[in-house]
């Protein structure tokens, strides 16, 4: 698979199934209001279990570019970093939701001190944008990240798909 090393942040892509990965955190690309009704959220609920949902009661409605991390339920990940990049379940995403989304989950991971996090393809679902331009986006933001501790990301790619997207980002291509 890709790697893409860098002083700060070290990216790789990663086809392990996601209750799998054993890292600091897992990401759930989420709406603004917690409900984890569709993909790629409503698959880590399902994985996680149902009462991960309720972990982000009273703390909800959170902003585009905001993030909670909560526990991580029956995934072999220790936490989940509930990052929207939408304000409604199902709602329109746009680039620069996915950047500040992104961007929110770098911060999390400093401020918790966080150093691996799996994030999967997001906002490239129903109404969000070409899955090229949201893997551009997440990676654009994590080559972009300066913080003082150095963190490992797995971009999870779910499918061939996913795997290709991926690989273009990091290496800088147009679809």
């Amino acid at each position: 698979m890709a790697a893409d090393p860098n002083d700060n942040i070290e990216i790789q892509i990663c086809t392990i199934p996601w209750d799998q990965v054993e890292v600091d955190a897992f990401v759930v690309p989420s709406n603004s209001h917690g409900r984890m009704t569709h993909f790629p959220a409503l698959k880590i609920k399902n994985l996680a279990g149902p009462n991960i949902e309720d972990e982000l009661q009273g703390h909800t409605p959170l902003a585009i570019g905001a993030a909670l991390v909560t526990r991580a339920g029956r995934m072999r990940a220790r936490h989940l970093i509930h990052a929207p990049n939408t304000d409604e379940p199902g709602g329109k995403v746009q680039v620069e939701d996915v950047l500040r989304a992104t961007a929110a989950v770098l911060v999390a991971c400093q401020v918790k001190g966080l150093s691996s996090v799996a994030i999967p393809l997001m906002g490239a679902f129903d109404r969000g944008i070409p899955a090229e331009e949201a893997a551009r986006a997440i990676h654009s933001e994590l080559k972009s990240y300066r913080g003082d501790r150095h963190i490992k990301v797995y971009l999870m790619a779910k499918d061939k798909n996913d795997i290709e997207v991926f690989e273009m980002a990091m290496q800088g291509g147009l679809p």
